[in-house]
């Protein structure tokens, strides 16, 4: 095993093992990623990492707009296809909502930057890319992390059911395979946290969080949500095929890479 997938493995297990303890111990469930970022520290600083082998960079204009394109292109064709077939009604738009909005944007975007984005697509995809792994090994290997480590959400958030569970993780894979690609493409978590910021802004807001039901209306959330639903599953893999297909051509996956 190469030493890399051992330190790897080793900065998975403590963000997993603190996760799914802080949280119980404390009765906090926000803290299962709260705690990630002083282990991002921890690992950065005993591993040597640089802020380019952390994904601290910029990122273009054409990266920005496939991290734009990603939530708002999923969001927008359920949005229609709920509207066809009269999924949508007593919308509940109140005073504030756009306040709302923005303030869930600004607070996800610093929030995942410095937890989950800055794990998975940060430190973890940094150290395996350090090893000159096979970058389409790297992105299974931080989706598969990323989706893993929403499991005990299940069990820490009554909103989540067990029967959400398949959709969800295999949801968490794509959401993870295609922000990790936005993170390739890019060389960026900044990229990576617009996009995570602006996704879960739009599906929480508009469609709800879990179980619960968003200012939509929409209450067949196991057929209509982009998160938990069966139409959010298909459109993200589709939009995984597209963004892959087009890395795959502009960038390719071999190293060293040519951003």
């Amino acid at each position: 095993m190469k030493n890399v997938y051992k330190i790897g493995l080793i900065g998975y297990v403590l963000v997993m093992i603190f996760s799914v303890i802080t949280p119980v111990i404390f009765n906090n469930e926000q803290l299962q990623s709260f705690v990630i970022f002083p282990l991002i520290l921890v690992l950065a600083y005993w591993t040597k990492m640089n802020g380019k082998e952390l994904g601290l960079e910029f990122g273009s204009l054409r990266d920005y707009m496939w991290a734009i394109l990603y939530p708002v292109s999923i969001c927008a064709v359920i949005i229609v296809i709920a509207l066809a077939t009269g999924n949508i009604s007593g919308i509940q738009y109140f005073d504030g909502t756009a306040g709302k909005i923005a303030y869930l944007f600004l607070y996800t975007l610093i929030l995942a930057f410095a937890t989950e984005e800055g794990f998975f697509r940060g430190w973890l995809f940094g150290i395996l890319e350090r090893g000159k792994i096979n970058p389409k090994l790297i992105l299974l290997l931080t989706a598969l992390a990323f989706a893993s480590w929403h499991l005990p959400l299940f069990f820490l958030d009554a909103s989540f059911t067990l029967g959400m569970l398949p959709i969800y993780i295999t949801g968490g894979i794509i959401g993870g395979l295609t922000f990790g690609l936005l993170r390739y493409i890019s060389g960026s978590i900044i990229v990576s946290s617009f996009s995570h910021a602006l996704w879960n802004t739009l599906v929480y807001i508009l469609f709800g969080f879990g179980s619960t039901i968003g200012i939509l209306g929409i209450k067949m959330t196991n057929i209509f949500s982009p998160e938990s639903g069966l139409l959010g599953l298909a459109f993200g893999i589709v939009f995984l095929v597209i963004l892959w297909f087009w890395a795959s051509k502009k960038i390719g996956f071999n190293y060293p890479t040519e951003k």
